[in-house]
């Protein structure tokens, strides 16, 4: 369902803006504040607009968008229980940190989880699962052929979602829908790194394997597949170890 947009910032020309980590917003409308001030952020955060770590300040959110500092708080409520924000004592509320230990972990939790949605869904293809998966794979390949990182992510997203929703097994996919925000975080921080062609060739290897007949093989590749992005993602963080070394150095 398209969202809503309300009009440009209130007071967007009366005075220049001090320097912050938060990107540019449209003002919230009056309707379902709190709802609407939530998409926006979860959006930009597991867009990469809002970069992981990052410090939300509920006055200046407050402010930016035009709503009241009630209606922010409890998205940053709701977004924390999601576990896309954490609140930390004495020094404020922060964008969830991705740091080596925490993505080794996801990942971990993450292929146990693949393994075994496919292994139920494996009996169950038919014709309407290959053709939805190369869809949705397409749809992916879409995106980064338009150069939208956005769509992109939402696309990949989808589609590693669609094992849970026809895998049979709701327990499963409550599991997925409860860590798939954080995992939606982490192809923001990968298509970073690995964004073009070779993500595509890496996802049409993947979608060839679930379509073909081995369930081994299938297993062997959501090992590897998933062994491929944590690699990336380790890759990102030890650039960013650097860079903030030089910094401390400089």
């Amino acid at each position: 369902m398209p969202r809503r947009r309300a009009g440009s910032f209130l007071n967007d020309q009366a005075k220049p803006r001090a320097k912050d980590n938060l990107p540019e917003f449209e003002s919230i409308s009056a309707r379902t504040l709190r709802a609407q001030v939530a998409e926006l952020l979860r959006d930009a955060i597991l867009s990469g607009r809002i970069a992981p770590g990052a410090q939300l300040v509920e006055m200046k959110l407050a402010s930016r968008l035009g709503v009241s500092r009630g209606s922010v708080r409890e998205a940053i409520f709701e977004l924390a229980e999601q576990g896309l924000l954490i609140n930390k004592p004495y020094a404020g509320t922060f964008v969830v940190s991705i740091d080596e230990r925490a993505i080794t972990e996801l990942y971990s939790v993450r292929k146990a989880l693949d393994r075994y949605a496919f292994t139920l869904l494996w009996p169950k293809r038919n014709g309407l699962f290959r053709s939805e998966l190369t869809v949705r794979n397409d749809a992916i390949t879409a995106a980064m052929a338009a150069g939208d990182r956005t769509a992109a992510i939402r696309a990949e997203m989808r589609f590693h979602s669609f094992p849970y929703e026809i895998c049979g097994n709701d327990l499963l996919q409550e599991l997925w829908q409860q860590l798939s925000h954080r995992i939606q975080l982490c192809f923001t921080v990968s298509q970073a790194v690995a964004f073009g062609d070779s993500f595509v060739t890496e996802n049409q290897r993947f979608v060839a394997i679930a379509l073909a007949d081995d369930l081994d093989a299938m297993l062997i590749e959501i090992d590897r597949h998933l062994d491929l992005g944590l690699h990336v993602i380790r890759q990102l963080l030890a650039r960013r170890d650097d860079a903030g070394q030089r910094d401390v150095q400089d």
